[in-house]
Parts: structure tokens; sequence; C-alpha cells
């Protein structure tokens, strides 16, 4: 018997109920019973009908779907969908996603339809739908279809994008191929791989694999094993030398521990030589061993602490002698006495540093004049 519309509100408000509870899908099959007794235990009075038949139910929810005044949306046959984000009830999506992705890095649309219990035939629908929340992002690899976070899903949860995964399964900024593998864990995995080659998320060093968004954790090991030898040039050196000179020494040895710079001039990532040198450099300039300073407006690399001591001890050598008989002296006569000397003085190997430790030494010394007078 044809259900009245204040009938069929009724049973819109009873469905609505059940998808809420089941992802925004309503199986027939599955829920037949649960929702002609929720509509049957309803307030008998305003229905026209006492019960609802299996073949009404059925036609109801056709005329719920084919009505543009309810949001009820049928797929097929036996299947009804009332779109849990047009509708702001998508109650457990997202911490559903958050548990599928916790562990694993790509999921297969399978993965997606056993977490969400649909039938084989939804799959792909409802993937289509988280894609469009931002909820997933499909990975373009092979012949079927893989996901992993998406822009929604990580700033509504925190879980961490394909970016922030590798990141964190990285060691010193780098993975192999077996962790790499392990990591993936499909069917498709090297397709996944070149995907993630071609998106610029790591980049192929002969069996293993840099990870583009630990680059800095990579530049950190870098720099931790080039220390002693950069510490070297930069004493040989006068503890400064020429921005030119520090970015050849930084990248010649970068090419004797590690093949990555010719790796990053022919991969797709956003990065190049340039960009690995840079940032081995920032880990020394951020309190690294040595810590350098670059000096931009001068052009000049300094290593801070022992360029500060020999500064330190240039101007007290030659103040020393000039401060022993202060009876005739003024301040400004011994400061042109501490000049003459400093003008003879070879402290670094390039002019450049050269003039640059001349006039820190000038200085230290002025002021050490001046704490006497």
């Amino acid at each position: 018997m044809p259900l009245r519309p204040v009938d069929r509100d009724v049973l819109e408000d009873i469905s609505q109920d059940i998808t809420q509870a089941n992802y925004g899908f309503l199986y027939v099959d599955r829920v037949r019973d649960d929702l002609k007794d929720q509509y049957q235990s309803r307030e008998k009075r305003r229905l026209k009908a006492p019960k609802l038949s299996n073949s009404d139910m059925k036609e109801a929810l056709r005329d719920l779907a084919e009505d543009e005044n309810y949001s009820l949306e049928r797929i097929r046959s036996g299947v009804f969908y009332w779109d849990p984000f047009g509708s702001g009830t998508r109650t457990g999506i997202t911490e559903r996603l958050k548990g599928v992705f916790r562990d694993q890095m790509v999921v297969t649309t399978e993965d997606l339809r056993k977490a969400f219990d649909l039938a084989h035939e939804d799959a792909d629908f409802f993937a289509s739908q988280l894609r469009r929340q931002n909820l997933v992002m499909r990975i373009a690899a092979g012949s079927r279809d893989y996901y992993s976070v998406g822009s929604r899903l990580k700033e509504e949860t925190g879980e961490d994008d394909l970016k922030g995964k590798l990141k964190r399964r990285s060691t010193h900024g780098k993975l192999s191929h077996g962790q790499l593998e392990e990591a993936i864990s499909v069917a498709a995995t090297s397709d996944v791989i070149g995907y993630l080659q071609g998106e610029g998320l790591i980049i192929d060093m002969d069996g293993e694999y840099l990870v583009r968004s630990a680059l800095d954790e990579f530049a950190e090991k870098l720099a931790d094993d080039l220390g002693d030898d950069v510490s070297r040039a930069f004493d040989d050196a006068g503890n400064v030398m020429p921005t030119g000179e520090y970015d050849s020494l930084i990248e010649s040895e970068i090419e004797v521990r590690s093949n990555v710079l010719a790796h990053v001039r022919s991969s797709g990532a956003d990065v190049d030589k340039r960009d690995v040198v840079e940032a081995v450099q920032d880990e020394y300039g951020e309190g690294g061993d040595p810590h350098i300073e670059v000096l931009e407006a001068r052009s000049l690399a300094v290593a801070a602490e022992p360029f500060d001591r020999m500064v330190e001890a240039r101007a007290e050598d030659l103040t020393r002698p000039l401060l022993q008989d202060l009876t005739a002296a003024t301040a400004d006569s011994l400061k042109s006495e501490l000049r003459e000397e400093i003008e003879e003085l070879h402290l670094t190997t390039s002019d450049a540093g050269n003039a640059y430790a001349r006039t820190q030494v000038r200085e230290r010394g002025e002021e050490l004049i001046d704490e006497r007078f």
C-alpha cells in the first residue's frame, strides 16, 4: 500500500538514522527487519498502513530516492546512500580512516571496502566520495587504484600524509629498497615506487632512496660525517674563507662520501645539487660542529669559535707590549701603533678573509686599550 507523504517523512528519518550508523549506506537486505521494526514502532495514528510490507518498503525507498525533496540516493537495486558529507553527519568516517592509515602508507580500494564493511560493488563509489572530500588521495600507479592520506584527513586528525609517513620511516633521511617495499606493502609495489619517484617524493640512489621531506635529516648526518674534514679545512685557511670556496669544500666532501649529488641532478624532485649543499651548510650554521657563520654582506664563511679565539689571542699579543708603559701614552697613540702592526698580519689564505680578520683583531685590540684608560 503506497505511503502518504507524512509516512514517507517517518521512513526518511529512520533511513537517515540507519545510514548515519553505516557511513552513509543503507543495504535493504541487511537492515530490513530493523527498518520495519522502527517504522512500525512509531505512533500508529499518523500512519495509513499499520504495517510495512517488504514490497511497500522497497517502493517507498525508491520513491524517496526519486523525490528531489529527500536526500536519499539510490545507487542500485536494494542499496541507497545518504551523503554523510553533504548532511554534515559523517559519523566515524575520519576516525575509521585514521585507523586504516595508522600503520599503512598506501591502501587499496579493497582495504577501504573492508574497513567500512561495504559490498564489493560500492567500493569504487565510496572511494570517489572520500576523494571528493580530500579525505584520501588517489595514487595513479599501474592498473589499480591506491590511496594515501588526503589533505583534509591530515588536517582533521593529524595523521601523516605521504611526505610525513616517508619521513617518519626513514633513517637519516633515507630508506632502503626493502624498507620502502615493506612500507608500501601492496601488490603493485614497483608501480607505487615509480609514482613516488615521479612526484619527487623520493630520489633513487642505487638501491636506497633519499626521502625529499627528510632532506634536513640526511643533511644533518652528512654534516656530522664531514665535520672533522671541514674543521681541518677551515683551520688551514685561517678559520675564514670566501663563500664560493666554502661551497666547493662542502660539495667535494659530499661527493667523497655519497652519490647524492649525481642522482639529484637527474631526479624529478624539486631539489638540486645546490639544495643539498645548502642543507648541509645550514646544519653547520644551526650549531653544528664546526659552527660556521656565513657573512652574506662580506661573502665570507667563518668557523666561529676558533676564529674568535684567534682574534682574542692576536689582539692580546699585540696590545700587551703597548700597555706595559703608559707614562707618556694616550689611547689614540697606542691605537695608531696597533693599526700599524696589524697591517703586517697575514692571518688567512684569502685576501678578503685576511682583511676581515685584521679588522676584527684591530677592533678587539682597541677595546683592550680603552679598558686601560
